[in-house]
Parts: structure tokens; sequence; C-alpha cells
């Protein structure tokens, strides 16, 4: 055929104006229908102030993916992670997000590190309908903002009130003391402890008064903990308990150690994770307890926390973290619910999240399960010891477990929340 005849061949049937849309559409109409991976978009500040954790969720993320696309996929397809970077900028975050979902029509939305960022994702869950995994700590199903909270909303972290409540039993139970005084950084994350501490510390009969008992730091523009001691020494507690996260924490257990704080009561850090120890140097939290949702050498309980942990130190050339074990564990979870029913497509969420309702999994550590009514996930809170300097084995072996406290008792029930079915996903939908 000649190439005039054959130009107007492909005119006359149409196809060259495809050829041409082809090239400049958006990904997701240049896709073989039936070579269409699964996609799981997730955004993560992988730039900024905690690039070290985000980089571990991603982590996490690809090796959860990496393991079900070994196991044959889902429905057929591949599993494809498209990550983003958004730089621990809100706005970049939305842009992402929209591009995610309109040029290349991710059929799950995933990742965040802070408030911000979960509290955007979860607006573009529940506009869009399509289904949410949280990896961190979240805020946004505890009783104040749970009717704002997307019903495709799924975590395998804690809430504030779940971390502030397992440390207060672990306190209670174990004798540590029992006078409390806290010390908070001033804004919203250490305010979402308080009810804990209000509801606990008066079943259990420990002396904690809300106007007396706190000790607040201003944020972020101060990073001097040290102002605060004379007031703490003036109140004499058996326990100081603290929350700070990140560079600030680490000033804060400086500055205890300087003053002796820790000679005259007991310090426990509210939560931390192996990259605080590290920055602050071996041996800087001997002797401190602090609460964990996962430590690496849980390896030795957990035959599956030991195959994680060894994964994550071939690629990441150190020990996984909880941010890495959770975004794991989350991804896996959902993606396994997804392929054992064959619900993945977004018009499917629906049906898929009735499904992981209620659903208990064991992927890292001891059995978690997903409450139905508001999707908390019910799992075990780890309190850690620092070692001396002399006790450490490795460079990385700042801190053991030493207990674990968990269970419903230690979150909001709900009816207390104000959810009236047993199922956030149906109430929802059937309420329109």
């Amino acid at each position: 055929m000649s190439r005039l005849n054959r130009r107007s061949f492909l005119k006359s049937a149409g196809l060259i104006g495809g050829v041409v849309a082809a090239q400049t559409a958006p990904p997701f109409l240049k896709e073989g229908l039936g070579a269409r991976p699964i996609k799981w978009g997730s955004i993560h500040p992988t730039t900024g102030p905690y690039s070290t954790e985000a980089f571990d969720q991603v982590e996490g993320v690809r090796i959860a993916i990496d393991d079900i696309n070994k196991e044959g996929g889902i429905d057929g397809r591949k599993v494809k992670l498209l990550f983003r970077d958004d730089q621990f900028k809100w706005d970049q975050v939305t842009v992402h997000a929209l591009d995610l979902l309109d040029n290349h029509r991710v059929d799950f939305l995933a990742g965040s590190m802070v408030g911000p960022e979960e509290m955007r994702l979860n607006g573009f869950s529940k506009k869009r309908k399509i289904i949410y995994a949280n990896y961190p700590q979240h805020i946004i199903s505890t009783p104040g903002n749970a009717s704002k909270m997307s019903p495709l909303f799924f975590t395998a972290n804690t809430t504030p009130y779940q971390l502030a409540a397992s440390s207060i039993t672990y306190i209670a139970k174990n004798n540590l003391g029992k006078k409390i005084h806290c010390l908070f950084d001033d804004y919203i994350w250490p305010k979402m402890f308080v009810p804990a501490f209000k509801k606990l510390t008066k079943q259990y009969g420990l002396s904690w008064d809300e106007n007396r008992s706190i000790s607040w730091v201003p944020f972020p523009t101060s990073q001097d903990y040290s102002a605060t001691f004379p007031k703490i020494l003036k109140e004499k507690p058996d326990i100081l308990y603290s929350l700070n996260w990140g560079a600030r924490q680490v000033a804060f257990i400086k500055q205890m150690r300087e003053a002796g704080l820790d000679k005259k009561m007991k310090v426990i850090v509210g939560a931390t994770e192996i990259t605080m120890p590290e920055a602050a140097g071996p041996g800087s939290y001997e002797g401190l307890n602090a609460a964990m949702m996962w430590h690496p050498s849980l390896a030795s309980k957990y035959p599956n926390a030991k195959i994680l942990n060894d994964k994550f130190l071939a690629r990441r050339k150190r020990p996984c973290s909880s941010y890495g074990m959770l975004a794991h564990d989350l991804t896996r979870l959902i993606l396994d619910t997804a392929k054992e029913t064959n619900l993945y497509k977004p018009k499917d969420h629906f049906k898929l999240a009735r499904h992981l309702e209620g659903r208990k999994f064991q992927y890292s550590k001891g059995q978690c399960s997903i409450r139905p009514c508001d999707h908390v996930c019910i799992s075990e809170v780890f309190v850690v010891k620092g070692k001396s300097k002399s006790e450490m084995k490795h460079a990385m072996d700042h801190l053991e477990v030493v207990g674990s406290s968990g269970g419903e008792a230690n979150t909001v029930s709900c009816s207390d929340k104000g959810y009236k079915t047993s199922s956030r996903a149906s109430e929802t939908r059937t309420s329109g």
C-alpha cells in the first residue's frame, strides 16, 4: 500500500486521531485493558524533617507489594506502586493526590506522616469514595473528628488515646509510681493524650490533675525544655511523662540528663522511634521507658517480624522502624483482602471495606484486628527500655522490649464516639 493510500485508509478508519490521542493522553488511557496493573498511589514526605521515617514507610510498602506480586498478584494483575514526595508541604499533598486520582486512576490511595496530610487524604477518600490507607498514628477517628472520617479510611496504627492509655495501663499494672507530671509540646497531637489521662489516672487511682500536672512547651518556637524543670521539681512527681518528637525529643533527652531529672523521678517517653536514640547517641536513653508500636528485636518473638526485618535490612541497610512495619502491614492487609475477595476496583471499595471490618491479621507482631465501627486497629503497644552504651550489641541496639499493653479497653468505645451501627462502611453507605 502506498504511503498516501495507507494514510487515507488510517484516516478513514479513524485511527490517526487515536494514535495521536494515545501519545498525549493521561497515563491510564495508554495501558492495554488486559495488562493494566492495580495501582497503589502513595504520598510520603521523603524531603523534610521526617525523611528517614518517610523512606522507611515507602520501603515497607514496596516490600508488601513485591511479595504480593511474587505470589501472583491480584486477579492475574500485578500491583504497581506510584510513589510521590510531598516535600512536607500540604499543598503538594493535594497536587499529588489529584494527579494520582485523575491522571493515573489509582485503585488505592495511601500515605502521610502527620495530621495535615492525613486530613487532606481523608477528604479525597470521602469525596472520591476510594480506600485510603493511613500509615501514621492518626487523629481522624478521635471523638471530635469522628464525623469527618471517611468510611473508607483504614489504618494499622493507633490513635493518640490508645497510645496514652497503653502507657498509663503499664504504669499502673507495674507499680511504677502514683504521681504523674506531663511535659507536652503545645500543639494538637499531645492535647489528644489528655482525655486518656483524665479518665485512666482516676480509674487506676493515680495522682494527676489537668490544670496542675502538665507543663506546656511552646511549639514550634522553643526547644528549651529546661525552663519547665523548676515547676516539675516543685511538683515532686514519681513519673515524668514526656511527649515530643524528632529533634525536639533529642533536645529534651539531653537537657533532662544534664539537669539530672532522671535521678529524681522515673522518666517515660510517650512515643519514640529507633531513629531518635540513634540521633541522641549511644546510651542516651539508658534506663528510660518509652512506648513504641514495634521494635526490630521482636524478630526473636515473631517469625514474620524477622522476615520483614531481614528484607528491610537487605534493602535499606538499617533495621526496620515502626514506620516501615506499619506501612508494610496495612498495605499487605488491604491487598491480601482484595486478593481473597477479588474486590479491588474503586467501585467495589465499600464491599471491600466491609470485608476489612473485623478482620484479624498477624504480619509483624501479635494478632491485630480492625474494629468495624470506626476502623481503629486493636493491637499491642510495646514498652521499651533504653540500654547503656556497654549493653549495646551493635550500633542500633539502643532499646529493648520489656512489656506491652493493648486491647479494646485501651481505646474510646464506639458508643462514646457516637457511632450508631457496628459497621462504619455500611452506616455511611446506607445514609448516602
